[in-house]
């Protein structure tokens, strides 16, 4: 029980915490605390820029806290050469940040920090130059000391933004730390510990103990990188901290290396290594023996200190991602992006059906019984003679109303002679009556109407449940595929995308369990410039160390979202040709081949219902939808279903088109014939020909529709030839004939005009239908 209680007080005292005076009242006295702290830290043995640094870099709300911290650790007694000096460089500091706070487009600029703190340390400096009459080397030394307070204040202010919960650009901080983030925590805490460095116990360093220690734990708990980036950070750090050539820079940077090296042997391995080489560094540095025990028994305190320190999982974090968390996180990345592009491809093709039900549902006419009511409150509400209608004469106006039900319903709207004599000698505002009647019986025919109409969504969107669960479904066989996620191919093309001037978002290399590998990358199209596909492709090709197919592009509002795969083994030749009927400018037939991003390329045909301008948006509209979702990852039944519901719930008269897709694996020459309504496909491989034909419905008819399917292997020289209905209109044996009859050498354009001009001599039944021939060699 009470330990009960300790968690809830604990979880209290932490969501208070988390109030916005708690949160300043801990930023200021961070700030107090780190201003005075690391003004007390000594760079070439007399100069102190940290405490000016500090106050540039810290958060607005510590500004005064960091300024009053770093002033009076100024003025305690201490080495510093002129303290006055940095007092004024502080009120400088101070004064351009108090002065510049409003605005935040420069004082969020990462360079703000580090120009605060580098212009007034230059310039007292140069000021104690002037005065003391020396331009030479002293000059030097405040010129280095300007940047290292410069160099300071861009570190400090990278690691409070990471401590405060955000990235190093002051956005809200996503996963774990970069080795830049981590470089930037190491040199500031090796800043704060730069003050100890004074504090000396029989000689003994506190400071370098410290560092010592931070060496160590960051090589245990980072491994090499945790112990490169401490060992070296620290070593810089000290080396500055005194006049002269000291041994610590190089003694830490190795020891560090060293103890991350053997950090998996355990903790005792890691402090040997470090104590190891810390010593042999010492004596490679030449230092006097008196230098080498002091540092002997710094690194032998530091150690037994380190030996008490339980290891921080959560700290080994910050160093970089575990190898067996690569792929799942890549994973998940993924797997967002293709569902946030299907969702969004769904939403467009649904966008009208939505707007239709949301217009029918706002939409309140009465009943029959309604339209009389509520036209006699319209007219008869500010009429002098309703008492004497309604009341004297209530039988007579009561049958007058109901007898207007017949002509209502023959004629669906009043003339003045079908009120009844009595009622329109005695109704003065008669004609109004009549036009109001009228406008509420529209309103009431519209009703009906709309509730007939949403009935019929409601059965689409029914269907839609279904559809979602099978383009899930079919994403997750098609990311069961994936036998691995390559981050450093990944990485290379952010690259590579960054130096060709567009953002990448999210960018994913996978490799399938045939080991052929694809590129998914979603980029923003706000401010970006266009891409050499040529180009793109052969820098792509270069850093995967594979021959990539050039780009597949889709696009979204406010994103846009590239595919790439290696260049398959096949490659497909094209040739078409089209009539429209009666010589008219628009075609019922519409037709789209593309490449999907993953090795396959996709050839879809649709004939409207009829020909004209109906049938070409009937026909223009499913190819159009079909490439977007075929694009976006959705599977080919599903795409079928959403486009039949779209069709469906287009508009009220009757609205159908077939489709006919082929898809070819151009890895493998495996093709697939789906066909819903459409026409036959003749296939040649080597001398042999056949015809494929499928008995199924067009789209737009009735829910439920569904593709008939068959496969094929093919291979290079094989041809396929997709027609629209008003090819074999007059049977198909021709066709046969002339596709039989095409020399491979020739020219696939040729072929489909052959069999386009054939078929528009042979329609001699008097009705003429829009003509499409679409070849597809494979080479």
């Amino acid at each position: 029980m009470e330990l009960t209680k300790i968690k809830e007080n604990l979880l209290n005292l932490g969501g208070q915490l988390r109030t916005g005076y708690a949160h300043k009242a801990m930023v200021s006295a961070g700030s107090f605390a780190a201003g005075m702290v690391c003004s007390r830290g000594l760079m070439f043995g007399k100069y102190a820029p940290f405490g000016v640094a500090v106050a540039a870099s810290v958060p607005r709300e510590g500004l005064w806290a960091a300024a009053l911290g770093a002033f009076l650790g100024y003025l305690l007694p201490s080495p510093v050469y002129v303290p006055v000096r940095y007092v004024a460089a502080l009120v400088a500091v101070t004064a351009i940040r108090w002065s510049l706070s409003e605005l935040k487009n420069i004082n969020t600029h990462p360079l703000f920090a580090p120009l605060a703190a580098f212009l007034p340390l230059l310039l007292t400096g140069m000021t104690m130059v002037f005065l003391n009459g020396s331009v030479t080397y002293t000059a030097a030394l405040y010129l280095a000391e300007s940047f290292l307070g410069a160099g300071s204040a861009y570190f400090l202010t990278r690691a409070g933004n990471l401590l405060l919960g955000f990235s190093a650009e002051g956005r809200a901080r996503r996963g774990v730390f970069d080795s830049g983030d981590v470089a930037c925590l190491t040199v500031s805490l090796g800043i704060v510990v730069l003050a100890f460095s004074q504090v000396n116990v029989f000689g003994v360093s506190v400071g370098r103990i410290l560092m010592v220690l931070l060496v160590v734990y960051c090589a245990r708990a980072g491994g090499i990188a945790g112990g490169a980036v401490a060992g070296v950070s620290a070593g810089a750090i000290q080396g500055l901290s005194t006049a002269g050539l000291s041994y610590l820079s190089g003694a830490y940077g190795l020891g560090g290396l060293m103890a991350g090296v053997f950090a998996p042997m355990g903790k005792v391995a890691t402090a040997v290594a470090f104590i190891i080489s810390h010593g042999v560094a010492s004596l490679q540095v030449g230092a006097g023996d008196a230098q080498i025990f002091t540092g002997a028994i710094e690194v032998a305190v530091a150690t037994v200190l380190y030996m008490f320190l339980p290891k921080s999982r959560r700290i080994g974090e910050l160093f970089g991602l575990r190898a067996d968390s690569l792929s799942g996180g890549a994973l998940r990345g993924n797997i967002v992006m293709r569902l946030k592009y299907a969702a969004q491809a769904l939403t467009s093709v649904s966008a009208s059906v939505e707007e239709i039900s949301k217009k029918l549902s706002n939409i309140c006419a009465p009943n029959l019984q309604g339209v009389y009511n509520r036209s006699t409150e319209t007219i008869c509400a500010g009429c002098g003679m309703s008492t004497v209608c309604w009341r004297k004469y209530k039988d007579e106006t009561l049958q007058n109303f109901a007898q207007l039900s017949r002509p209502l319903k023959e004629k669906e709207r009043l003339e003045t002679c079908d009120f009844t004599k009595e009622f329109s000698g005695r109704c003065c505002r008669v004609g109004e009556m009549r036009d109001e009647l009228n406008k509420n019986y529209a309103r009431y025919l519209m009703k009906e109407s709309a509730e007939l109409r949403s009935a019929q969504v409601r059965e689409v969107v029914e269907g839609h449940f279904h559809t979602t669960a099978g383009i899930l479904e079919e994403m997750a066989g098609e990311f069961s595929m994936y036998q691995h996620f390559d981050e450093e191919a990944a990485s290379r093309v952010a690259t590579i995308l960054r130096e060709n001037g567009v953002t990448p978002l999210e960018v994913c290399c996978r490799v399938d369990k045939f080991g052929r590998m694809s590129i998914e990358a979603e980029i923003s199209r706000e401010r970006q410039k266009r891409l050499n596909r040529s180009a793109f492709t052969r820098e792509i090709s270069a850093a995967c160390g594979r021959v990539f197919s050039p780009p597949c592009v889709s696009n979204t509002e406010d994103a846009c979202r590239i595919q790439m795969c290696q260049r398959p083994l096949l490659e497909v030749g094209r040739g078409f040709a089209q009539y429209c009927a009666g010589g008219g400018a628009f075609c019922g037939d519409s037709t789209n081949v593309f490449y999907d991003g993953c090795g396959r390329l996709i050839a879809v045909l649709s004939d409207g219902m009829g020909t004209g301008g109906r049938a070409a948006v009937d026909g223009a509209m499913t190819s159009a939808m079909a490439e977007s979702l075929l694009k976006a990852g959705i599977g080919f039944d599903s795409m079928l279903q959403t486009v039949n519901s779209a069709l469906i719930a287009k508009s009220g008269d009757e609205s159908l088109a077939t489709m006919d897709v082929t898809s070819i694996d151009l890895f493998t020459g495996q093709t697939e014939f789906r066909k819903a309504g459409a026409a036959c496909t003749v296939v040649r491989r080597g001398r042999r020909s056949e015809v494929i034909e499928a008995s199924s419905v067009p789209v737009g008819i009735m829910p439920g529709v569904e593709f008939a399917c068959c496969q094929r292997d093919l291979s290079a020289g094989d041809l396929i030839v997709m027609v629209s209905d008003g090819v074999v209109a007059t049977g198909y044996e021709w066709l046969v004939d002339q596709v039989m009859a095409w020399e491979e050498d020739e020219n696939p354009n040729l072929l489909a005009q052959r069999v386009a001009d054939e078929a528009k001599k042979r329609r001699s039944d008097g009705h003429e239908d829009d003509v499409t021939v679409l070849v597809l060699t494979l080479q």
